[in-house]
């Protein structure tokens, strides 16, 4: 059994759970993001600065009615990355079963498609709360953001990387 083959089985089933609880969190609990959301769009964290940081972003700000129906948008991406990262996980997991030498090609795109949706979705999430200057006063959901970016780039690359399985 090739060690890389399953470090990189390894590594996309644990991205879906990942996924996974991410969206069961999200559908239980949309209360607690309904809040980061809301304030976000509402950009209610600085309009209520004393220093006046990002008032001329506060433009962009929308009414904090949309944070629900936004989050059960992103909540149904997610279910479809982390279904797509599964199946990726789970030909790969088959692929270490076989003892195949190298990652399959076609677990290989698979998991080359389902990471990509992986890294859109948090590039996406930092476009958008860029817009709305969540960097200013969010600063730690767009260390999160960044985080699972910079993860996502990572996974590309090793997952992708044929060189790692000879």
């Amino acid at each position: 059994m090739n060690p890389s083959v399953m470090a990189k089985a390894v590594l996309l089933v644990g991205l879906a759970a990942w996924m996974t609880v991410a969206v069961v969190n999200n559908a239980s609990d949309p209360g607690t993001n309904h809040v980061f959301v809301g304030a976000m769009l509402e950009m209610r964290l600085l309009q209520d600065d004393p220093d006046g940081l990002g008032r001329n972003l506060l433009w962009r700000a929308v009414p904090a009615g949309l944070a629900p129906p936004l989050l059960w948008l992103i909540v149904l991406v997610q279910a479809g990355i982390a279904a797509y990262l599964w199946k990726a996980g789970l030909a790969c997991a088959a692929s270490v079963l076989r003892k195949d030498a190298e990652l399959p090609d076609a677990a290989r795109r698979t998991a080359l498609r389902a990471l990509t949706g992986f890294m859109a979705l948090w590039l996406a999430f930092m476009v958008g709360g860029f817009w709305f200057g969540y960097w200013i006063k969010q600063g730690v959901i767009q260390q999160v953001h960044m985080t699972l970016l910079i993860i996502s780039v990572l996974s590309l690359h090793f997952v992708g990387n044929r060189a790692n399985e000879r």
